[in-house]
């Protein structure tokens, strides 16, 4: 919007409305009294009056006083389709008052459509920045689990999914490793007596889940892993849990997998996942 406006009083004279639009080198002048807008007079105008030989006459003779115009607080798309409706050049805009502001012409709406687009540009550059810094550092995440809290099972492995998400881990990365901490989770909660813990470490290249609990141990690590062997009581397996396929699953479902287990004193999982293959898999392909 033009705040530089040259205005002329209703009084004044046709003639001085020529000169000033031949001085200012403009095609139409806003017509102000005490403040307010009340009319625009033309070049147009200025020839009819010239045509009548009435020069002399005040521009409120010879004035438009019904004029389109714009409001300051209008969107710029209403304001370009008010131009654009009516064909004119220019349009007065007013504030709420009705004082004169400026003048709206397709050149200042297009300079001012271009700030908004740089500022967006501008939000979208930060915005993009803060999520690779995210997602350039290493995250650690912990989760505690506790024993018998069957109520709760489950909600670790959600928690972890919606801040894989939140980093920009690939959807199928995502569900393989709430896979494995649901079933870690689940293996803290019905075998040991006082629970455990699950640690995420999410890395911009891989992500590791470790999972230690000081319950009674693995006897036979090579049975356990076994599908379908469980030591989960009846009660357990009454509920739901205890099918004998935690282990399996969560080598199944990791890219490495470790586990060390001593009778009496605990068992320690590392579950490894690379973050590069997940990735380039979910890259778009371009049509050949």
């Amino acid at each position: 919007m033009r705040r530089d406006v040259v205005t002329i009083p209703s009084r004044e004279t046709m003639r001085a409305a020529q000169y000033l639009m031949r001085d200012a080198r403009i095609s139409g002048l806003p017509v102000v009294d005490d403040g307010a807008m009340v009319g625009i007079v033309t070049v147009e105008d200025v020839i009819k009056a010239l045509d009548h030989g009435d020069m002399q006459a005040p521009v409120a003779e010879w004035m438009t006083a019904e004029v389109v115009i714009v409001k300051r607080r209008w969107p710029l798309a209403q304001a370009m389709a008010v131009l654009d409706e009516t064909g004119h050049g220019q349009l007065p805009v007013l504030d709420d008052e009705g004082s004169l502001c400026g003048l709206i012409t397709p050149e200042s709406i297009l300079a001012a459509m271009l700030v908004q687009l740089n500022r967006l540009l501008a939000r979208d550059e930060e915005q993009e920045s803060a999520r690779k810094s995210v997602h350039d550092q290493t995250t650690r995440l912990e989760f505690e689990v506790a024993a018998r809290d069957y109520d709760r099972a489950g909600l670790a492995s959600v928690r972890l999914k919606r801040e894989l998400a939140a980093h920009g881990v690939a959807p199928s990365l995502q569900r393989r490793a709430a896979i494995a901490a649901h079933e870690a989770e689940t293996n803290l909660i019905i075998h040991t007596a006082r629970g455990g813990r699950i640690v995420a470490e999410v890395a911009p290249g891989a992500i590791e889940l470790t999972v230690n609990d000081d319950g009674p141990g693995i006897k036979d690590i090579e049975r356990a892993m076994t599908p379908g062997f469980s030591t989960a009581s009846d009660f357990v397996r009454d509920l739901g849990f205890g099918a004998g396929m935690g282990l399996p699953n969560i080598r199944r479902c990791a890219d490495r997998f470790e586990i060390q287990s001593t009778p009496g004193l605990g068992t320690q999982l590392v579950i490894g996942f690379d973050r590069r293959t997940d990735e380039a898999a979910a890259e778009p392909r371009e049509a050949p």
